[in-house]
């Protein structure tokens, strides 16, 4: 039973702000309303306002923590809180895990505390696997919450659907997607290779609608949501979704095609940098996404552009770098924005 002070609804929020003002309001109860009244929690008997002072049977408001760390003090050791993966990716309303083995007997207090720190989690899911297969993705299990894996994801003004159990998606590449919008100018032809459900044209189109973007996708998945998010964001006619082998696609269609090429593949992009040659046209802007050892990054990631370029019989132009995110203790992921110059 909390202690309460009975107020008339008519004075309910100026005796509320009262009972602040005094510094005896307390906050660890969810005030009621009952008929005429409202009952608000009270550490003590107040000094402020003249009504009431009562015993009522109050809802207790949930602890609002402000890191996985306080929601998990008490349930986890400190070698165990130490040995915690304390970054993770939300995706929409799905949070994304890495439970070390060693705490695989904690993972639901752990996603517990996930959907207490972050309120509009309703799907917490663990890293079951490494990324594999030809569409880089990962086996997942939901440890907590609705078990789906499909969710709507927002970026930058877009609406996405995205199923990460069905397809590659990272929105640690928000920051680039913005920055490559905000580039494009009116009327570019932009190639979007290994395209997903969409998330670099989406960005693109919003910001510029007056392009003609081709996104290319292998996955069938991907593809089916690509198709939805560009109705759902009203962009039919703005990008085309192309089911498609890159290597295939690019020589038949988009011969000396693209404004700009786009190729965020999550490994092994080199090896298609043939095909951003074919689809370029004189001037374009290629976006070469690499995955390397920290401190080669560049270095790899410039000879490798060479070479391609060598075999294409292009020349380039090194434009800007920058490195993306640091993928694990030893490996990063970098861009490298190159232009054709003939």
């Amino acid at each position: 039973m909390a202690l309460c002070v009975k107020v008339p609804k008519k004075k309910g929020e100026e005796t509320r702000q009262k009972l602040v003002a005094e510094g005896i309001f307390d906050p660890s109860f969810v005030p009621l309303k009952n008929g005429e009244f409202v009952f608000f929690p009270v550490k003590k008997k107040p000094a402020s306002v003249d009504f009431p002072v009562v015993r009522k049977e109050l809802m207790t408001r949930k602890k609002r923590f402000h890191s996985l760390e306080d929601a998990l003090r008490g349930e986890l050791t400190p070698d165990e809180l130490d040995g915690l993966v304390r970054s993770f990716d939300i995706v929409g309303d799905i949070a994304v895990l890495e439970v070390p083995d060693a705490l695989r007997k904690k993972e639901r207090a752990i996603a517990k505390a996930v959907m207490d720190v972050h309120r509009h989690v309703h799907v917490v899911a663990k890293k079951a696997s490494p990324m594999s297969g030809e569409f880089r993705v990962r086996k997942l299990k939901i440890i907590a919450g609705e078990k789906r894996t499909e969710t709507l994801y927002t970026e930058h003004g877009c609406k996405m659907k995205v199923d990460i159990a069905k397809v590659y998606f990272s929105p640690r590449l928000s920051f680039e997607r913005q920055r490559i919008a905000s580039q494009v100018k009116k009327g570019e032809r932009i190639l979007a290779m290994f395209a997903g459900v969409g998330p670099f044209p989406l960005v693109i189109a919003k910001r510029q609608p007056h392009v003609e973007i081709a996104a290319i996708e292998l996955n069938p998945d991907a593809v089916r949501l690509m198709e939805e998010n560009i109705r759902l964001n009203r962009l039919e006619g703005v990008i085309k979704p192309i089911l498609g082998d890159v290597r295939e696609v690019v020589p038949r269609q988009f011969r000396g095609w693209a404004d700009r090429v786009l190729m965020p593949l999550p490994k092994d992009a080199h090896e298609f940098l043939s095909e951003a040659f074919i689809a370029a046209r004189r001037g374009c802007m290629v976006h070469f996404y690499h995955f390397a050892p920290i401190g080669k990054s560049f270095t790899e990631a410039r000879k490798l552009v060479r070479a391609a370029a060598k075999k294409a019989r292009r020349k380039v132009e090194f434009i800007s770098e920058r490195v993306v995110r640091p993928y694990s203790p030893q490996t990063e992921q970098v861009v490298i924005d190159f232009k054709v110059l003939d």
